[in-house]
């Protein structure tokens, strides 16, 4: 068993994985930054395992030189899961500093402490606008619809030439809930258009008969049943897939291909039979109780104000998704099958049973912000 340095320890992937290798017998040096007036041993509460504070944006990932000294030799491979996945332009530096400088600095840490493996987390999306993208591909010339794929892309480039280890690359799909229990931490991706829909429901809910009233002469009503009826339009593109997959299934899959030595690989872990984009969220749409809505671009609206407030609030909560539910590229499954033979795991069909279940837990934590006040769109 090996012992690895491990960043991202508490995030979606991470939080994941980091158990599942310690479960196998690894031993896990991990690497946190502290956050909010927290340590970063108050935020891993593992005291069986070694804890590095620092932070990967870092001169040495702020790991301090005795520490450095300490372990040189005795750590076999860097995972890293640590990144930013806002998308927002105007935030550009400051996701390039964690995703691609932090890559950079994590090599210089592990050819500092003579660490001869390096595992990185990508994501499936550095394929940009392609159409197909094998696990050889790199640069076809696409172009990425925002900057977290264009950094991701770079610090692929930064992994896939660095010179003094070996490397494996993980090129991740749009994680969703776990199969059995729908638990997750993050409530991105997929989560975000299914939550704008959510808390625009919430929001009417919130009003009173005579305002509800108003809103019912544009077509906006619940029924007896407290099913909304929504009229307005999604962007969803009528032939595109959304490759989602369980963040289980993910954890387990990484897992073992951790164990398998570096080779300069790159896996696609994604699902290799996608689910229609618009099935997906008609299923969805039935599991939060809201109907009437329309496929295509959105409506003229000038006699219609409320519906079209609706209409505008929600197109902001989902704009900077619009390139995920308007195109999807399809992805070579090869590497991860070939590496693990039978244990790899295919994955199955989504169906209706298991977007019930996501959904369910979603719900149930308000979408992440359960704890908080509950978030109704002020509509």
């Amino acid at each position: 068993m090996a012992t690895i340095l491990f960043t991202g320890a508490t995030g979606t992937v991470g939080s994941v994985l980091a158990p599942l290798l310690k479960k196998e017998g690894h031993r896990i040096v991990y690497l946190v930054r502290p956050k909010n007036g927290q340590k970063a041993e108050e935020r891993i509460s593992l005291k069986e395992d070694v804890i590095w504070q620092g932070d990967i944006t870092l001169t040495d990932c702020g790991v301090n030189i005795s520490q450095r000294n300490q372990w040189k030799g005795k750590i076999g491979k860097i995972v890293n899961c640590a990144a930013s996945i806002k998308f927002k332009e105007s935030l550009s530096e400051e996701i390039s500093k964690v995703n691609v400088s932090g890559v950079k600095n994590l090599l210089h840490l592990a050819e500092d402490l003579g660490i001869p493996e390096f595992h990185q987390v990508s994501t499936a999306y550095v394929a940009g606008d392609s159409s197909y993208f094998t696990e050889d591909d790199f640069d076809k010339g696409q172009t990425y619809r925002n900057v977290y794929e264009r950094t991701k892309k770079e610090a692929e480039h930064l992994v896939r030439t660095w010179k003094q280890g070996s490397s494996s690359i993980y090129r991740l799909a749009i994680m969703v809930g776990d199969s059995e229990t729908g638990y997750i931490s993050f409530f991105d991706g997929y989560y975000a258009f299914e939550s704008a829909l959510w808390h625009l429901k919430q929001g009417l809910l919130a009003k009173g008969e005579q305002e509800l009233e108003k809103y019912r002469k544009e077509g906006v009503f619940f029924d007896s049943d407290g099913i909304l009826t929504l009229p307005i339009y999604l962007k969803l593109s009528s032939i595109s897939t959304l490759n989602i997959v369980p963040v289980d299934w993910v954890g387990r899959t990484l897992a073992k291909l951790i164990d398998v030595p570096s080779i300069n690989q790159v896996f696609h872990i994604v699902h290799s039979r996608p689910s229609r984009i618009r099935w997906i969220n008609d299923v969805s749409m039935r599991h939060l109780g809201i109907k009437g809505f329309y496929y295509g671009d959105s409506a003229d609206y000038s006699s219609r104000f409320l519906l079209g407030k609706l209409q505008r609030i929600f197109d902001r909560a989902i704009a900077q998704y619009n390139p995920y539910i308007t195109h999807e590229c399809q992805f070579q499954v090869v590497n991860a099958p070939q590496a693990l033979l039978g244990d790899y795991e295919w994955l199955p069909d989504i169906d209706e049973a298991f977007l019930a279940k996501i959904l369910k837990y979603a719900k149930s934590v308000d979408f992440g912000k359960k704890g908080q006040e509950l978030k109704a769109v002020k509509v």
